[in-house]
């Protein structure tokens, strides 16, 4: 198609263009509020371009582009693919400068909460980290809030027992722990609950704070029932606004060359991508389970999400073959490593994220295949209880904000890979009980098990026929046709229960 037929299809919406050149190659990677004017104006000849510019017009050849909820979401996005695909007439966002995080260290027994700037492989990881943000001054303000709610220090300082408290301390924003004004556990405990608050977890913080603001009411400590009081008051205002400000959608359509899928927003995988440290964007994600009874008839399954979207063509199936009675551990080491064996073999593409189901023993078994394959990939484990994500190297687990699209996005995936395998296990259970079921038929060889079942589709079909049903069969009479039916109805169990 014609390039500028091509551009006067493009929506007037918000999204990112990517301009190819003859080889099909990325040479320009940029944003718009609206795709449409923003990539005419490259060909419209009243504008006066720039020489880089002009050079690039000439080597465009195709046009793709990807639609976002909004300009923020936009500039995420292009940022992300930049880095990525490192296009030769982008010049400033290739370096590793990156959106700022909120950071709470560590390393103290006294924390304290900044806005920095790092790129992601390159943050630490024994510290706490959220974001990335797009807008540094509502992320400055934000900081600045939960301090004023929580107290919580941004100085570097080190040296404690200090005679005089700062200035921070008169102005609401620090508790002065320098000054022995607050004591360690009760410093541990702010913390803690301003990072319930950064996680999403404000239900069960307001919950927690009102308990404390009562029973501090009934034991006379005024003071400090209204300081919480005033705490409370302080995160529901902040919760409103965020509320407010909520832009993003569950669901956005994808577009790349004529090509429409539903998907999860691009912005949902580079939060992951920032919230867990990962060292790619997460488009390609494989994430396995294993299902058995009582180490009956063990399967495992892996399922694959690109974009957020699952692509049911490349869904694989295993049944166990080297593992005896009940071991989950050995027989996900199984299925990796027959997987990623074919992967190697083959030549194929690695995945971005690999996505296990179970918690630090399975993450261990894991790491152990791929230790053994030679191969280096970001992988987690999420278990079901609290939904806690464990990463190689970290020994607390990490949550996902509970109402975020991360973890609505990772939970999808982890239910779908079970889905999977419980279904490929539940028809050959269904299978084996069918064959040991029509083995107690009297008087019924294979051949006429085999034409029952051509006729009759199932065994199910089999025990509702009517008796004159089955002796259109030949070779069954009226007598053997009761005794097939006698037989059948009085096994049941040949059905799966759900």
């Amino acid at each position: 198609m014609d390039i500028i037929k091509k551009i006067k299809q493009l929506p007037k919406k918000n999204g990112v263009y990517l301009f190819k050149d003859k080889q099909n190659n990325i040479i320009y990677i940029g944003k718009a509020i609206s795709l449409q004017d923003r990539v005419n104006s490259y060909f419209n000849k009243n504008y006066s371009h720039s020489i880089k510019i002009s050079r690039l017009i000439k080597q465009i050849y195709d046009v793709e582009y990807i639609l976002t909820s909004s300009e923020m979401e936009a500039l995420l996005l292009e940022s992300s693919l930049v880095k990525k695909e490192k296009p030769y007439f982008n010049t400033q966002l290739k370096d590793d400068k990156s959106y700022p995080f909120i950071q709470i260290d560590k390393k103290n027994i006294y924390p304290s909460i900044r806005v920095i700037r790092k790129s992601n492989k390159n943050i630490p990881t024994e510290d706490y980290y959220y974001g990335p943000f797009v807008d540094v001054e509502m992320v400055k303000n934000s900081v600045k809030k939960l301090r004023e709610i929580f107290k919580i220090r941004n100085c570097t300082q080190r040296k404690f027992n200090q005679k005089k408290a700062c200035l921070d301390f008169q102005l609401g924003l620090c508790s002065a722990p320098c000054a022995d004004k607050i004591s360690e556990e009760d410093y541990q405990k702010k913390v803690r609950e301003c990072r319930m608050l950064l996680i999403g977890q404000h239900k069960r913080l307001l919950t927690e704070m009102k308990n404390e603001m009562k029973i501090a009411s009934q034991l006379m400590l005024y003071e400090k029932a209204a300081a919480t009081r005033d705490s409370i008051i302080m995160i529901e205002k902040l919760i409103t606004q965020g509320k407010i400000s909520k832009y993003y959608k569950k669901r956005q359509k994808y577009y790349i060359s004529q090509k429409k899928e539903n998907f999860f927003s691009i912005k949902t995988l580079t939060d992951i991508q920032a919230f867990l440290g990962l060292k790619n964007t997460p488009l390609h994600i494989e994430a396995f389970d294993i299902s058995n009874i009582s180490g009956d008839i063990p399967v495992g399954s892996m399922v694959v999400f690109n974009s957020g979207v699952p692509e049911k063509k490349k869904y694989r199936h295993y049944k166990i073959k080297n593992v005896k009675g009940i071991n989950d551990f050995a027989m996900m080491k199984e299925v990796i490593y027959r997987r990623f064996k074919d992967v190697l073999e083959k030549k194929e593409k690695m995945p971005d994220l690999l996505l296990i189901d179970g918690g630090k023993g399975q993450l261990s078994s894991v790491l152990e295949i791929l230790h053994d394959l030679n191969i280096d990939l970001d992988i987690i484990s999420l278990a079901k209880r609290e939904e806690e994500i464990f990463i190689p190297g970290n020994k607390e687990p990490f949550l996902l904000p509970e109402d975020s699209e991360m973890l609505y996005l990772i939970q999808r995936i982890r239910d779908e890979a079970h889905r999977f395998a419980v279904t490929f296990h539940k028809k050959l259970r269904e299978k084996l009980i069918k064959k040991s079921v029509i083995d107690f038929i009297p008087g019924i060889g294979e051949k006429k098990k085999m034409m029952l079942l051509k006729k009759f589709k199932s065994v199910n079909a089999i025990k509702i026929a009517q008796i004159n049903e089955l002796t259109e069969i030949p070779g069954i009479g009226k007598n053997t046709a009761v005794k097939i039916k006698t037989v059948l109805e009085a096994r049941d169990d040949f059905k799966l229960s759900e």
